[in-house]
């Protein structure tokens, strides 16, 4: 308040660089709001009309929101009740979704509980099964860490996933909220 810098001033350099040391990356971009953080995610990756982005439809609109808004598709893959993560992205479903317009995929991280990145990413690193569904491209991982973010999973934070784009959301309901909304990209 002593400077009236409320955009972009020092508070918000200092807080992304806490919040980057937190989550264990490089790079925190605090923006406006987490849908917008997917949004910037998926535009600055190139995803946009033709592309496919493999999620979950478990989740609140604003993952499938951001995809269609950059024009691509959501590719909704079912959950598994067996599985100990049932509220969580199926990895082993991933296989199935791939197509040669398979771009991303945007694993959920929900109730304090993140994703298995390892098993995904270990899924989109298998070039043969990507060459096998006709894909020729790497597939970007993303997480929506919304509800998640400060857990650890394999002694990883939530957005911190080496190898992914973490994606949160700092509205007034979520595990890190903020007076308003706002959102940040971690890379």
């Amino acid at each position: 308040l002593d400077h009236a810098q409320f955009i972009l001033g020092p508070q918000v350099n200092q807080l992304e660089r806490k919040l980057a040391e937190y989550v264990g990356v490089e790079h925190c971009i605090t923006v406006a709001n987490g849908t917008d953080a997917l949004e910037l995610t998926l535009t600055a990756l190139g995803i946009g009309e033709g592309h496919e982005v493999i999620t979950t439809p478990f989740s609140w609109i604003s993952s499938a929101e951001a995809i269609a808004t950059v024009g691509a598709t959501p590719v909704f893959i079912d959950l598994d009740p067996s599985d100990p993560d049932f509220f969580l992205l199926d990895h082993r479903k991933i296989r199935r979704a791939i197509t040669p317009r398979t771009r991303a995929v945007l694993a959920v991280s929900l109730f304090g509980r993140i994703a298995d990145l390892a098993a995904i990413q270990a899924v989109l690193g298998d070039e043969e099964l990507r060459k096998s569904r006709g894909c020729t491209q790497n597939i970007a991982l993303i997480e929506d860490g919304a509800q998640s973010f400060g857990a650890m999973r394999n002694g990883v934070r939530s957005c911190g996933w080496h190898g992914s784009i973490g994606c949160t959301s700092f509205f007034p309901t979520k595990p890190l909220g903020c007076f308003g909304d706002g959102g940040a990209v971690f890379c």
